[in-house]
Parts: C-alpha cells; sequence; structure tokens
C-alpha cells in the first residue's frame, strides 16, 4: 500500500556523484584542471579520500552562472544602442 505524504506523491530524487575524468569531460577541461580549481574553491565539489566527487547538477549551474557576463559583453547591440555611443 502507497503511503501518502500530504497530497505531495513527488519523491526527493537522487544524484549520483561523479568522479574528476566524467566531469572534466563534461567540462570540456583536463582533470588536473578541474581538480586544482575544485582546490582553490572555483568550483562546486567535494573531497572523498585522495579523489575529488562532483553533482553534474551544480557544475551546469555553475557553468551557466559563469557563462552569463560573456552572454552579455557578446550579444549584438541594437540599431539604437549603437547610435547612442559615439565613434572613438
Amino acid at each position: 500500500m502507497k503511503e501518502s505524504n500530504g497530497g505531495n506523491d513527488i519523491q526527493p530524487s537522487h544524484e549520483s556523484l561523479i568522479d574528476s575524468r566524467t566531469a572534466a569531460t563534461y567540462l570540456n577541461i583536463h582533470p588536473k584542471t578541474l581538480e586544482r580549481m575544485a582546490r582553490m574553491g572555483e568550483v562546486p565539489a567535494t573531497k572523498h579520500g585522495r579523489s575529488w566527487q562532483f553533482l553534474q547538477s551544480l557544475l551546469s549551474k555553475w557553468l551557466k552562472e559563469r557563462m552569463k557576463p560573456n552572454l552579455n559583453e557578446h550579444r549584438p547591440q541594437k540599431d539604437d544602442e549603437q547610435k547612442e555611443k559615439p565613434y572613438q
């Protein structure tokens, strides 16, 4: 028989940890670079013994946040925005 939890039948999902090699492949960087970034606290990670572990969902969120400034800098300007800035 199924237990009810107040009408909310959504079960919490369990996301597995991934290792440095898998995470580095996802981010398209070298595993040692990723491990250095983890040691410096630049990426969300946890250390289990000698190995670093990552959640892909947190890496995805981190990557999106990191890309936001670049996306805004390189977005095409509208015609009226170009007219406001004088040529240098």
